[in-house]
């Protein structure tokens, strides 16, 4: 079976990037879904509980100013989340060209 590999559109692309920055509400998903699946379950794991620990240890040091830490990074995590490259396949469908041989043996 012969199958094409189509590349999206820009308008595709711009999309999917804003769809993967708007799942980085949740720290790490929009990784998992362009398919950095390392990263996405380590800021999801280990980087956003860490960021929010050190921002709670730093206000108290900082009267709150320590806060803005978690903030700065998930900003950071959804800009990343953006701009990352796309890791996961295309497989759109083949455009029409012509009638099929499938197409010939239903007329008859």
């Amino acid at each position: 079976m012969n199958t094409l590999s189509l590349q999206p559109s820009k308008e595709g692309v711009k999309a999917e990037n804003e769809i993967a920055a708007i799942l980085s509400i949740v720290p790490g998903l929009g990784h998992i879904y362009k398919g950095h699946y390392t990263a996405g379950f380590g800021w999801m794991l280990l980087g956003m509980p860490l960021a929010v620990w050190v921002g709670i240890l730093l206000g108290l040091a900082t009267a709150g100013v320590g806060l803005l830490l978690p903030l700065v990074c998930w900003i950071g995590l959804a800009f990343d989340a953006y701009n990352e490259k796309n890791r996961r396949a295309h497989h759109l469908l083949p455009p029409r060209l012509g009638p099929s041989s499938n197409d010939d043996e239903m007329e008859d």
